[in-house]
């Protein structure tokens, strides 16, 4: 999952959030240093009002399997995400970032919406 991804079920409850359950209860959570770096700054900038945020995050981040950064591009944290993730052989990576949607297909792993990525992977569970 993207930082995004990872903020949004970490501070607001719905799909994200049900989508992070899901994928821990399966084992498939799977992140960067990148990711906690990332989520850091924007939990620090964006929600000073939710200081429980920054430990609940990294409570969750913690329990999910690591893969190490991919350095190139330097210039887009995105793609080096999507890289890592690649690289570790994840199937999916979940997105709700268009222009990382737009990229399609990356070898065998598929670029999925939140959206998307519950209706594929969880949906005979349940709706949201």
């Amino acid at each position: 999952m993207d930082t995004n991804v990872w903020l949004s079920a970490t501070v607001f409850s719905g799909l994200c959030e049900a989508i992070l359950i899901e994928c821990h209860q399966r084992e498939w959570l799977l992140t960067t240093p990148l990711v906690q770096q990332e989520a850091h700054a924007v939990l620090l900038r964006k929600f000073p009002h939710v200081p429980r945020a920054l430990t609940l995050f990294d409570t969750i981040w913690s329990v999910a399997a690591s893969t190490p950064d991919v350095a190139d591009p330097a210039d887009d944290p995105d793609a080096r995400l999507v890289r890592a993730a690649q690289a570790a052989g994840a199937s999916v990576f979940i997105t709700g970032d268009r222009r990382v949607l737009s990229w399609g297909l990356q070898g065998e792993m598929q670029l999925l919406s939140p959206r998307d990525a519950w209706a594929q992977l969880f949906a005979q569970n349940g709706t949201i």
